[in-house]
């Protein structure tokens, strides 16, 4: 047994969320983020997909790419025997040359994004919150509480899904003062904030118009040092275990001699020794396999942590990206109903290099609104086109701004994947609105079709959509908090 001999967990408090689309062309598959990928049969009528690597008489390699939807992308190398295959489908020279960069680029994501963030300069800056640090770049200004490894982070991703962002909505103009993004490491920082801006909202982060700021909350500083406390304290125990393993020798041969002293025999004597060595053999092993488990637990959760709190300022990041560098709202703004709608689609969207994907709904969404839709009085479309913005500012479980935002998500989405409505010309004249449309006659002109037509047909397509394999958990039901302890031994 360890030391104390207790196994324990901390259960840490944090807040935020994810988001999608991407276009590279006008077809259905460019809207998911596909990639065009070499074919490979095999004379069992197994197929693989994704790239050829390497080809020779006996034995091909071959990458199969998988992108599993509303998962990460992940590839499987697969060594094959030159017998086996029966056909081969492959990309033309130009297309190859663009699938090998990017499955390159995949592969080299941990080390190409080290290097972003060594890259990214840093000045140590006093904040209204305290110190921190300050960034300068193209597109924004960044003032952070936060550790420097997750400022650096930060930065490197807002950057990188502001790219991915430019492939959905081009930028057309340059905004007249620099966006500003304040990160801050303490959710009593971000309540703070909150109430100097007399702000009543439950989401860890916002974005305000008026001021070009987005303000993100987190309990990244408190949950980085428990976790480096715990780190410290495993380490003392490897330690310790280490000493009694150099140790155990001379204290077996101890135990060994007092025996031998008391006349016991020698047969006695070798099971005693060979028991307590293998029950402290077992002893150690056991320890060690808890640490690293407890270990490789904190480092999972840490890295949910980060996904949550990079997720929701993916969201925030669009408002502020739409507003900044496509349609300011003093000119052509988005309507509100859409503006939500495609931020929470960004927000759990799948970010391979510099492509963002949206190829599966977000479940706890989708189970919301298809419960929300089975009800007695589910909202017709043109309350939500019609909604006022500050009907968006509350978002607690079940009051109307909750609500609304369920039913932006869902005609987003319904425009976006079963329909690819919302690119090029026919989303812009949308926003524009030249002819200076009502929200319903605007919307019905982008539908080309009736509300009372289309109302029915989007119930019975939100209704019928169904994720295999993306079940909703009682976990995944807060959004604003990870109830995900972090795991301590010692």
């Amino acid at each position: 047994m360890l030391p104390g001999g207790v196994f324990w967990a901390l259960a840490l408090g944090f807040s935020l969320s994810l988001v999608p689309l991407v276009a590279e062309t006008g077809a259905s598959e460019s809207v998911v983020g596909g990639w065009q990928l070499e074919s490979l049969t095999l004379v069992d009528g197994t197929r693989y997909a994704g790239l050829v690597l390497s080809e020779g008489a006996s034995e091909w390699e071959f990458a199969e790419i998988v992108r599993p939807p509303g998962r990460p992308m992940f590839a499987v190398i697969r060594p094959l025997d030159a017998a086996e295959i029966e056909s081969v489908q492959r990309l033309e020279p130009d297309q190859r040359r663009q699938l090998e960069d990017r499955f390159a680029r995949f592969r080299a994501r941990a080390r190409i994004e080290a290097g972003r963030m060594r890259d990214v300069h840093l000045e140590p800056a006093e904040t209204d919150q305290g110190p921190g640090w300050a960034y300068r770049g193209t597109w924004f200004r960044l003032e952070s509480t936060a550790d420097q490894e997750m400022t650096r982070r930060t930065i490197v991703r807002v950057e990188q899904v502001f790219r991915a962002y430019r492939q959905v909505l081009p930028a057309v103009r340059e905004p007249a003062e620099p966006l500003r993004i304040v990160l801050l490491g303490d959710m009593s920082d971000y309540r703070r904030v909150l109430e100097s801006w007399k702000l009543d909202i439950a989401n860890p982060a916002f974005y305000s118009p008026v001021h070009n700021r987005i303000v993100v909350g987190t309990d990244l500083n408190v949950f980085s040092e428990r976790l480096e406390q715990i780190r410290t304290q495993h380490a003392a125990v490897r330690r310790k275990y280490d000493q009694w393993a150099e140790s155990f020798p001379s204290r077996l041969a101890e135990v060994l001699a007092e025996m031998r002293a008391r006349d016991y025999d020698s047969a006695e004597i070798e099971v005693e020794g060979r028991a307590r060595r293998a029950a402290w053999e077992r002893e150690y092993s056991a320890a060690l396999t808890r640490l690293e488990v407890a270990d490789r637990k904190n480092i999972a959760r840490f890295a949910e942590v980060t996904r949550q709190s990079l997720a929701r300022l993916y969201h925030e990041a669009f408002h502020a990206y739409a507003e900044n560098f496509v349609y300011p709202r003093g000119q052509h703004p988005l309507p509100k109903w859409l503006d939500e709608g495609l931020a929470q689609i960004f927000e759990t969207a799948q970010l391979d290099g510099d492509t963002l994907r949206i190829d599966a709904p977000d479940p706890l969404r989708l189970a919301q609104l298809q419960e929300d839709l089975a009800g007695n009085e589910p909202w017709a479309i043109a309350d939500v086109l019609n909604a006022p913005d500050d009907q968006y500012l509350t978002r607690h479980e079940g009051d109307a701004g909750h609500r609304l935002y369920l039913y932006a998500w869902g005609l987003t989405w319904y425009l976006i994947y079963n329909q690819n409505l919302l690119y090029g010309e026919r989303m812009d004249r949308y926003v524009r609105n030249p002819d200076g449309r009502g929200p319903v006659a605007r919307f019905e002109e982008l539908t080309d079709m009736p509300l009372e037509q289309f109302e029915p047909a989007w119930h019975d397509a939100m209704r019928n959509l169904n994720q295999p394999g993306l079940a909703v958990n009682n976990e995944s039901r807060s959004r604003t908090s990870v109830g995900r302890p972090l795991s301590h031994e010692g």
